[in-house]
């Protein structure tokens, strides 16, 4: 199979698993080896201050989000930057992963658009492409408006219209698009 670097995951009814139901991944890195995705539209009821409590007051109004089950003390930021020299890497145009505290702190206190994640999730080799195989994943082109959405209740639902055909029918006609 191809990479699905850069590309959503949005996930099927058939997907039981708590930690990713009508969840929307956005796929950092996806090779021979496995993938690794960050989950855009789980906010916590935390705030980035709540975890680094020596950031800029400014953090208090920062929610992190729930990237996925795998080491969620580890965070992860992804941003939006119009110039190429940052401090990240690029995984879609304009759409930066960072890791770094002073990466932090330069967002905080900037007007670029970015969301703070812990954890993520994560894929052995072979194991994505079966479940894709198995219907239990949607895959659309990543795109900043659903990354960086203001609202993360309705990413889902906005991430099946994007992706167009019998996808956008159903999110725009029937409660759970995937039960027909």
């Amino acid at each position: 199979m191809q990479s699905l670097k850069g590309k959503f995951l949005i996930s099927s009814s058939t997907l039981k698993e708590d930690n990713f139901v009508q969840t929307v991944v956005f796929l950092i890195e996806h090779n021979e080896e496995g993938a690794f995705g960050l989950v855009v539209n789980r906010p916590l009821d935390s705030s980035l201050h709540d975890v680094l409590p020596k950031l800029s007051s400014k953090s208090k109004n920062v929610l992190i989000y729930e990237g996925g089950p795998v080491r969620p003390e580890v965070l992860f930021v992804l941003f939006h930057s119009d110039t190429k020299d940052v401090d990240g890497e690029e995984v879609i145009e304009n759409v930066y992963l960072g890791t770094s505290l002073d990466l932090l702190e330069q967002l905080i206190e900037s007007e670029k658009a970015f969301h703070v994640y812990h954890g993520y999730a994560g894929w052995a080799a072979s194991q994505l492409e079966e479940e894709i195989v198995a219907k239990t994943w949607v895959v659309a082109e990543g795109n900043t408006n659903i990354i960086f959405h203001e609202n993360p209740e309705v990413v889902w639902r906005e991430a099946l219209l994007y992706s167009g055909g019998i996808y956008s029918y159903f999110a725009k006609n029937v409660k759970d698009p995937f039960l027909n």
